[in-house]
């Protein structure tokens, strides 16, 4: 664990280092412009998370009616299996629920162990599979009852 992980609402100061994240670990990233808009958008619920005074990575969602879908989520290298990721998700959950979502919905390529091992910690079953959904990969749709 991280000793001084802290999680906010993403800022449009924090637009750029969101960017470079997406470019970096994000098979199809979203330009600064998309990132910017849908930050504020309506429904949105779009956080950052900061580790030794650093940014360490970010997570976005979008609302609709009870139900919450993540877009994005990509936690830097130097913080995986550190924390970042799950302090991510725990921020995301309690503002979700305190908005009234019933189910988070992720979508995740079937080989990523890593990502799905941190799914599942934070409570996500398989609900589903899309096949080859990831440049010839397939996904699994994942689901977090609250």
């Amino acid at each position: 664990m991280i000793a001084s992980v802290t999680v906010r609402r993403a800022q449009p100061r924090d637009v750029q280092n969101i960017a470079r994240a997406e470019a970096l670990y994000i098979d199809c990233p979203w330009t600064a412009e998309q990132i910017r808009e849908e930050s504020e958008r309506d429904g949105s619920a779009f956080f950052v998370a900061e580790a030794d005074g650093e940014f360490a990575g970010y997570l976005s969602g979008t609302v609709a009616c009870d139900e919450c879908e993540i877009s994005n989520i990509a936690v830097c290298e130097k913080y995986r299996r550190r924390g970042a990721g799950y302090a991510l998700f725990s921020a995301l959950i309690a503002e979700v629920k305190a908005r009234g979502v019933k189910s988070v919905f992720l979508l995740v390529r079937s080989d990523n162990a890593a990502a799905i091992a941190l799914y599942g910690k934070c409570g996500f079953i398989k609900v589903g599979e899309r096949p080859r959904y990831y440049k010839g990969k397939d996904a699994l749709i994942m689901r977090l009852n609250l």
